[in-house]
């Protein structure tokens, strides 16, 4: 069941290289072809940290403890927020873990956003840049 108000999480994981893990939708409706986050709406009753865990596992086969875990930022929109964790560690090998909704999974480097395969999902350039300033909230269409 999904808020009526969207909470949808997301997550920056980043490899042993400081490569960001982004994953192309495919065949869901919505931003398909765009390399995103993983992530996805928080289900009735849980937590925004237990969202973005389960989404990592279920999008990605990667584990993260709770401790692992931080939030990043709040990205308020018309009909709902985006928060935004960071992953600081976590345990398993990063597959495509639901096949029937991405196509393509890589490591990129984020430093630089022409770096990132295009086209990236409208609010990763916002999220990275709270990241590096240390800004927790920012409103976008």
């Amino acid at each position: 069941m999904r808020d009526a108000f969207r909470i949808v999480v997301h997550t920056l994981v980043w490899d042993d290289n400081a490569h960001l893990l982004l994953l192309r939708r495919a065949n869901t409706g919505f931003m398909d072809g765009r390399y995103t986050l993983p992530g996805g709406h928080r289900r009735g009753g849980e937590t925004a940290s237990a969202a973005a865990m389960r989404e990592c596992h279920e999008e990605a086969g990667i584990e993260i403890e709770p401790q692992q875990l931080r939030p990043i930022a709040a990205l308020p929109y018309r009909d709902g927020v985006n928060i935004v964790f960071e992953a600081i560690a976590w345990t398993g090998s990063a597959v495509i873990g639901e096949p029937s909704k991405c196509d393509d999974l890589v490591f990129a480097i984020p430093h630089q956003l022409s770096r990132l395969p295009a086209p990236v999902a409208p609010f990763i350039p916002h999220a990275l840049d709270c990241r590096s300033s240390g800004t927790w909230f920012r409103e976008f269409e």
